[in-house]
């Protein structure tokens, strides 16, 4: 057996070995960084009646099985610390199999295991960095007949893939491209043998994978090309995340380069909106690039192992323009589904939840990533952002109890957390609880939409661990770095140290329904979070019971929270730290996840909706700049991200508000619910739909002059009522006069 039941608990791997093309490993960057390649041949004696193969490469890899590929996923195996855990895939390959001669052929990328690219975030320092490598057992009619071991064969110096860097590109010399070596009968004497990875360094627990995998989910075509002093302009009408194909013939040698970007200057120049800045890259020169040296005869080029965040790629080194019919776009990610619709009568509103959708879709990438351009981290501020409009919206449950994995096996040993996941030990403890707390963030927005509390009791060891790793920076008045990040004006005014408090009474509040939930006695955790709320509401409440911090994310943090003397005096202030700015949106990216729901509390929709569609900063800016996404900066027009999801939480406002949807947090997974909707006139109509666990719900309302019309349509099981009339399964319809 290769490893020990701890590593392989379900003994996938026997006899199998992690293999590399190289003993030596090189540590440094260098734009001559061949692909490997890896072949095995192999004679099947009897009639294949089933074949299943089982992979891993922790920095991605193509599997081929005579030629074939093996699956239409892409970018396998998932991301994770590679240290703890190791995801693996499984495939059923029977159709590709033969009696007699076979070969299974293997390329294998860099991914975030091999980063050799300096950043700021020190994956080129990650505690797990090795070549680039793979495990594999082939099993056929039940017994296994290949796996990986230094019977293989590896060569680097034929790959055509010259460089990969997920983060960077990727060079192709087309001169070097054969699919020769992935045939039966291909002479491989001058290759040399697979290193084997000796099994004591193997420590992540080899498990399988729960997820969807990552796909390409859109294909499209040019909507323009045109020539700038830079090359040709390909722009695809779209911002996505995914990578462009081109077929082209040209003189042998000629190098070609694909610069992606998300945004261009008037005359069609490059513009990359910092996103390249020295701090992040420094003295890296290839960003978001590709080059292609042309064979001669027809080239066929798409990435394997980069992706990109894109909208428009600027070709260089072309003497004519290329035929549109030749080039293709992907939009790549995470095959998540969506289930959620809405449509509204404002403009606005529907290009939020629209842009959001691809924002969303744009940062599936084993993790909810931050974005597909500069970083590609799961960044868990945003995400926490927006898991509840994410759970609404798509069937992204499978990919969030994946992403859950990582997130409880990163925790340090002293209950800290990076600040992105997957991560390593080296960058990223100290941003704090606005990162954090998706470890309590995800599990109970599970809960409470679907009634699973498994994720909640299965992490109470880690939830106890952070509690004690946060309590000890309350003691010692120490701070972290993130607050409330992105904000317009207000940031700087809402103190580390409220931001840190007020999180742990949310990790006490979640420990404690976890504890109960789980038949534990909670007494414990309920004494120190009556201590903790009486010391916050002592110093953050002034003797009128409003907040001493008057600002939109303060309050509304506290009424959502529940800290409050005099209840009425936070939804007043709450309102007139809104009207007192026009309706100017202040509050940044941790304000924002309470700040509509507080006015939704005052029964101000109408302050909310005005913050949303009039507020310049604000959403309204995306919009008359014509973005499709969503960006990471309010003023972002020159400057960073144009494709990030962290404000998409306004989108549950949107089901939970405008349409008045939300589960009860007593009666988790909708099993009973009362509906209070918010008619909103400037907005004529909304309507949506999305999957409970108990069925579909399709909501909408009108308006028809002064008169509202609001339709309720339900599943068996769900006990609802609206304005004290219970509803029954199937339509309900309402007149609501003036």
């Amino acid at each position: 057996m290769a490893f020990s039941t701890k590593v392989d608990p379900n003994g996938v791997f026997a006899g199998a070995s992690y293999i590399k093309a190289v003993k030596t490993f090189t540590y440094e960057h260098s734009y001559d960084d061949p692909i490997p390649m890896f072949r095995r041949e192999f004679v099947i004696d009897k009639e294949v009646k089933s074949a299943e193969i089982f992979v891993q490469s922790p920095g991605f890899a193509e599997y081929r099985i005579n030629g074939q590929l093996i699956t239409e996923d892409i970018f396998i195996s998932a991301t994770s610390d590679y240290k703890k855990i190791l995801w693996y895939d499984t495939y059923d390959v029977s159709p590709l199999l033969k009696k007699g001669k076979n070969v299974i052929t293997v390329m294998t990328g860099n991914g975030f295991f091999n980063e050799n690219v300096v950043t700021d975030w020190l994956f080129h320092n990650a505690y797990w960095r090795d070549a680039p490598q793979f495990i594999l057992s082939l099993k056929i009619n039940g017994e296994v007949a290949v796996v990986s071991d230094s019977s293989w064969k590896a060569n680097r110096d034929k790959s055509y893939i010259t460089y990969s860097q997920l983060r960077s590109g990727e060079f192709v010399d087309m001169r070097k491209y054969s699919e020769d070596w992935m045939q039966v009968g291909y002479d491989d004497s001058d290759w040399t043998n697979a290193i084997e990875r000796p099994d004591e360094e193997i420590t992540g627990e080899l498990r399988p994978i729960i997820c969807q995998p990552v796909r390409e989910l859109e294909v499209f075509h040019p909507t323009d090309i045109r020539k700038t002093e830079e090359g040709y302009l390909v722009d695809f009408g779209r911002t996505s995340s995914g990578y462009m194909e081109i077929t082209i013939q040209g003189e042998r040698g000629r190098e070609l380069e694909f610069q992606y970007t998300e945004d261009v200057y008037p005359d069609g120049k490059v513009k990359m909106n910092n996103l390249q800045q020295a701090h992040c890259f420094p003295g890296h020169n290839a960003f978001h690039l590709n080059k292609m040296i042309l064979s001669g005869g027809v080239d066929t080029f798409k990435p394997k192992f980069c992706y990109h965040g894109y909208r428009y790629v600027c070709i260089k080194g072309l003497d004519a323009a290329p035929d549109p019919k030749s080039i293709k776009g992907y939009f790549i990610h995470n095959d998540v589904k969506k289930t959620g619709e809405f449509k509204c009568g404002n403009e606005i509103i529907q290009f939020i939840y629209d842009a959001g959708a691809r924002s969303v879709f744009s940062n599936l990438f084993w993790a909810l990533t931050d974005c597909p351009t500069r970083e590609k981290m799961g960044w868990m501020n945003d995400a926490r952002a927006s898991t509840e409009q994410t759970l609404i919206n798509y069937d992204i449950l499978p990919f969030y109890k994946k992403w859950f994995e990582d997130i409880k096996a990163d925790m340090h040993p002293d209950g800290a957390l990076n600040s992105v996941i997957p991560g390593h030990p080296g960058w990223g403890r100290d941003w704090g609880p606005v990162c954090d707390l998706m470890l309590y963030e995800l599990p109970y927005r599970v809960y409470l939409y679907t009634g699973d509390s498994s994720m909640l009791t299965g992490a109470i060891s880690h939830f106890e661990r952070y509690i004690d790793f946060l309590e000890g920076y309350i003691k010692r008045n120490e701070n972290f770095i993130l607050a409330d990040w992105q904000g317009w004006g207000n940031s700087p005014l809402i103190p580390l140290e409220f931001v840190r408090n007020i999180s742990m009474l949310n990790a006490l509040e979640v420990t404690s329904l976890a504890r109960r939930l789980a038949g534990l006695s909670s007494e414990d955790i309920d004494n120190k979070l009556a201590y903790y709320k009486d010391m916050f509401i002592a110093e953050y409440l002034d003797e009128d019971g409003r907040c001493t911090i008057d600002e939109q994310t303060s309050v509304a943090m506290m009424i959502m929270h529940g800290l409050y003397t005099n209840k009425e005096a936070l939804l007043k202030q709450i309102a007139e730290t809104v009207e007192r700015t026009n309706c100017t949106l202040t509050a940044g990216m941790l304000g924002v996840q309470y700040l509509y729901d507080a006015l939704g509390e005052a029964g101000r929709g109408d302050l909310a909706y005005r913050l949303i569609t009039e507020s310049d900063p604000g959403y309204k800016s995306w919009y008359d700049y014509g973005a499709d996404t969503l960006w990471e900066c309010w003023n972002g027009r020159d400057l960073n991200s144009h494709n990030h999801h962290m404000f998409s939480n306004v989108i549950g406002w949107f089901f939970k508000t405008m349409l008045g949807i939300e589960p009860m947090p007593e009666y988790p997974g909708f099993e009973k619910i009362t509906l209070r909707p918010q008619f909103i006139k400037d907005a004529k109509f909304a309507k949506g739909k999305f999957e409970t666990i108990k069925g579909t719900v399709e909501l909408g309302w009108e308006f028809k002059g002064d008169d509202v019309e609001y339709t309720v349509v339900l599943p068996e099981g769900i006990d609802a009522t609206y304005d004290g009339k219970q509803l029954s399964a199937g339509k309900n319809t309402f007149v609501i006069k003036k």
